[in-house]
């Protein structure tokens, strides 16, 4: 048998290396619970553990310490618990995984970006969508292709919060992946909101000349939706996506506990720090 005989009959197995084992999910109710059960499910191997966010906010400092020593930590709670929780961790030196809406208002956004830039964690915007095989090929061929592109995005759902209106609850799902289209052109795009239906539904158009014209539409849906049109024809559909073997949640998990990690909160978040900022100044 020849040389390239011989590497086929192999059987390759890659593995990720973690830097530590331990995983601590701060939050709770069904998503907390969802992220616990995905985690072990794919890696036996972790210890991860869970605390709601109250409890741990009401920890001494000593006692923060010890409970985050040699943790990663995924924070899943509302933003304004979110800020604090970051806050009180701040001088330590943690891969923290923080979740969508980091912020729902312009004091929100100016204290999380605050936290952002002094913080001594290593912080990384929950975005399982980026981690997609559908989107590593759509991107591809979004990106690839040189004429001008029509996109419209339908995200939401029929689900109500008290503390949260749907527009904002849904917001930040597709901001992220917006953003690494426009990435490079962050100067020349222009954006235009409006109301379909007050702190319902909200309209963004977002246009970069000769190249895009997005228009996304969020917030309360009858039923669940997370849709992207391309040029007319539906191309991504994030809630009926199955035939991929994908599993974007521990993708994304895997990459923030490697070896190979990098921090780059501040360019995930440009986007939806823009949206923000115009939402408030035109008072809509």
């Amino acid at each position: 048998m020849g040389s390239k005989g011989f590497l086929l009959g192999l059987k390759i197995t890659t593995q990720v290396k973690f830097s530590n084992h331990n995983l601590l999910i701060i939050g709770s109710g069904a998503w907390p619970r969802k992220i616990n059960s995905i985690i072990q499910s794919n890696n036996k191997e972790l210890n991860v553990s869970s605390i709601g966010a109250r409890k741990f906010l009401s920890f001494s400092p000593e006692t923060t310490s010890q409970s985050i020593d040699n943790q990663n930590i995924w924070i899943a709670t509302r933003p304004n618990l979110q800020i604090e929780i970051l806050n009180k961790i701040a001088t330590h030196n943690n891969k923290v995984i923080i979740e969508k809406p980091f912020a729902t208002n312009i004091e929100e956004l100016e204290a999380t970006i605050n936290i952002f830039n002094q913080t001594s964690n290593r912080l990384y915007l929950s975005e399982p969508w980026k981690h997609s095989k559908i989107w590593a090929q759509e991107k591809n061929s979004i990106s690839s292709d040189k004429n001008f592109q029509s996109i419209f995005i339908n995200r939401g759902g029929p689900i109500e919060r008290t503390y949260i209106n749907p527009a904002w609850d849904w917001i930040q799902h597709d901001l992220g992946l917006v953003g690494e289209l426009f990435s490079g052109h962050k100067e020349d795009i222009s954006i235009n909101l409006s109301w379909l239906k007050h702190n319902e539904t909200l309209n963004i158009s977002l246009a970069l000349p000769d190249k895009f014209k997005i228009d996304m539409t969020v917030g309360y849906f009858p039923e669940k939706i997370g849709s992207w049109k391309i040029n007319g024809k539906t191309k991504i559909d994030f809630i009926n996506s199955g035939g991929l073997n994908d599993n974007p949640i521990y993708t994304m998990y895997e990459y923030v506990a490697s070896e190979n990690f990098q921090s780059r909160i501040n360019e995930q978040i440009w986007l939806t720090n823009k949206i923000i900022t115009l939402l408030n100044s035109k008072s809509l």
